[in-house]
């Protein structure tokens, strides 16, 4: 290898460390701790199988686009088992301290504990039926080392026909699209984008822009 080829490899071996080095920095900058969603509560055992995948999956979209790094489900599901912890419902919620272990137990800073609630109807505008469905979400986020719960929403509501920018709203959050509907049309995407924009304001609060310090929001709110 001649002089000349010599030093442009050298060159591009220490652009690509560069880079390396960069994103490792950057991922640095953005990672704020490990989290896990669960246990998940669905009210009146309510939602279709597809509006309850977008639920969680939006409460997913918007943790890691936020820099926190999950626990999969099955770990999350196994491990709550394992500790042979109650099942909570909306009536019997799950205690913080039980939180606090499973969430340790799975290695986790942070649980995540969402209940979700649907409701769709048919109201007649103009000359046919339009489909109008209802999401509501609460949110408590428990500090597996303190073992409190440092977040709380409850009730956030999102309709399927309301208009919602998340960007001009502050809630930057969300990274799949809202699930477009169609009046009179079926009730699963009707859930599904009420569900996304219940899950944006519920998390508004505490997603922040990655690139911000890694300090956890606080604060409970009803």
């Amino acid at each position: 290898m001649n002089s000349k080829a010599s030093r442009a490899f050298a060159s591009a071996a220490a652009a690509v460390i560069c880079v390396a080095a960069a994103s490792a920095a950057l991922a640095q900058q953005t990672t704020r701790g490990s989290a896990v969603i669960h246990p998940v509560v669905f009210s009146r055992n309510s939602g279709a199988k597809g509006s309850r995948a977008t639920a969680l999956k939006a409460v997913r979209e918007a943790l890691q686009k936020a820099g926190y790094t999950l626990v999969s489900d099955t770990v999350a599901a196994n491990t709550w088992k394992r500790l042979r912890l109650p099942a909570p419902t909306v009536g019997s919620q799950a205690r913080a301290k039980d939180l606090a272990r499973f969430g340790k137990a799975a290695g986790a800073r942070y649980v995540v504990a969402p209940v979700f609630g649907f409701h769709s109807r048919s109201i007649w505008v103009d000359l046919g039926p339009k489909t109008v469905s209802a999401a509501t979400v609460g949110i408590v986020i428990t500090d597996t080392q303190t073992g409190n719960a440092i977040y709380t929403r409850k009730n956030v509501q999102g309709r399927s026909d309301e208009k919602f920018d998340p960007v001009k709203a502050g809630a930057d959050i969300l990274v799949s699209p809202l699930v477009t509907v169609v009046s009179g049309g079926p009730k699963t995407p009707q859930e599904q984008r009420a569900v996304q924009i219940a899950v944006a304001k519920a998390l508004k609060d505490w997603v922040k822009p990655a690139t911000r310090a890694a300090t956890a929001p606080s604060g409970t709110r009803q």
